[in-house]
C-alpha cells in the first residue's frame, strides 16, 4: 500500500515529522489504562457495588450530629410613600436603593404641547407655534432617584 499525501494542496516541510494518517489508539495513548479489547474477549472489569439502604441507625447518629438550626429573622423595612410631586425638586425616599435625596427633574415636551403648537398653526399663527415648546407649564416634569436614575413619577400641569 502506497502512503499518499491527504492534502496534496499543503507543502510539506522537510524539518518537520510526517503528518500520521491515522490517529494513534486509545492504547498507545494511554498506556496505563484497561485494554478495551478486553471486555470484547469476555474479561470483565471491576464490578460496580449494589445499592445497599442505610439502616436506620446511620441515619439516626447522622441526624443527631447536625446542630439545631435557629429561626431566620426578617427584616421588613416600611418605606414612607413617596410625596406628591410637583413641578420643583422635591425631597423623596428612593425606593430602589433606599437614599433619601431631592429627586432630579426632567421636563419633557407632552402631547398637550404638541396640541398647543398645531392649535397655533391651524388659527394662523405659524410664527407663534414653536411658543409652547419654550414654556414649561405645557410640559410634564419627570422625576428620578439622582443616586440610582430609578423613576418616581411625573407631574403634569392642568
Amino acid at each position: 500500500m502506497e502512503k499518499t499525501n491527504m492534502y496534496p494542496e499543503m507543502p510539506t516541510n522537510p524539518g518537520m515529522p510526517p503528518i500520521p494518517d491515522v490517529p494513534p489508539s486509545y492504547n498507545q495513548t494511554f498506556p496505563t489504562a484497561p485494554a478495551v479489547n478486553n471486555i470484547a474477549e469476555g474479561m470483565t472489569g471491576p464490578q460496580p457495588t449494589p445499592y445497599k439502604p442505610q439502616q436506620q441507625e446511620q441515619q439516626q447518629s447522622f441526624i443527631q450530629q447536625l446542630p439545631p438550626t435557629q429561626p431566620q429573622q426578617i427584616f421588613i423595612q416600611n418605606l414612607p410613600p413617596i410625596p406628591p410631586l410637583g413641578p420643583r425638586p422635591c425631597l423623596v425616599t428612593c425606593p430602589s436603593c433606599y437614599q433619601r435625596k431631592v429627586s432630579n427633574v426632567v421636563i419633557e415636551s407632552s402631547m398637550r404641547t404638541h396640541m398647543f403648537a398645531l392649535a397655533l398653526c391651524v388659527v394662523g399663527c405659524f410664527c407663534c407655534s414653536c411658543i409652547p415648546y419654550f414654556i414649561d407649564n405645557c410640559k410634564n416634569v419627570n422625576h428620578y432617584c439622582k443616586n440610582c436614575n430609578a423613576y418616581f413619577g411625573m407631574y403634569n400641569t392642568k
